[in-house]
């Protein structure tokens, strides 16, 4: 019995991920609005379910950041995209536009690892400054990307781009007074 549980701990120690993070394909595109969809289920849990029924980032949009390079998709075994983050230059910083990860593969470490993963190339590019804007009092949204070293920021400090941004949401029905901007500086 010991040795078949020194066995089980030794196969989990040496199992391969379950995902890993790679460049998106053209034809990755069409499939991150599922992924999208899905993460977005976790807000069912907090009485936020008409984000279920807001729209996703635009194609077009997935296929330009695509193109610069600031497109990530998480994959699962079977190469299938389970979760992405994507973003863009705004003011002078990187603005963070959108991280997902598929319901069922969430708090696997997979949004953590895209991040790092987007954090070494923008740095490596010679960004200073990562920005985005969140929910202030979940605990997947601004509580998350505290511990990854984000800090609120006053939009109007970030810029107007940022209080554009803020307006833009709410005219989609967030309750602006909880979403925030947050900044990490590299």
């Amino acid at each position: 019995m010991a040795a078949a549980e020194v066995q089980r701990k030794e196969s989990l120690e040496y199992a391969p991920e379950s995902y890993y993070i790679r460049s998106p394909r053209s034809s990755d595109i069409p499939l991150l609005e599922k992924v999208e969809r899905s993460a977005a289920e976790v807000f069912l849990t907090v009485n936020l379910g008409f984000l279920l029924d807001q729209p996703t980032v635009d194609p077009y949009l997935l296929a330009s950041m695509a193109n610069s390079g600031h497109l990530w998709i998480a994959v699962d075994k079977f190469d299938q995209p389970i979760g992405f983050l994507g973003g863009q230059y705004l003011e002078g910083n990187f603005h963070i536009i959108e991280v997902s990860v598929a319901r069922s593969y969430q708090g696997r470490g997979i949004g953590k690892a895209l991040m790092a993963t987007m954090v070494d190339q923008i740095r490596a590019e010679g960004y200073k400054t990562i920005t985005l804007t969140t929910y202030r009092d979940l605990p997947w949204n601004a509580p998350w990307y505290s511990r990854m070293g984000f800090a609120e920021v006053k939009s109007w400090d970030a810029g107007k781009s940022y209080e554009d941004i803020l307006e833009e949401e709410a005219r989609h029905g967030l309750d602006i007074r909880n979403r925030c901007v947050m900044r990490k500086i590299l």
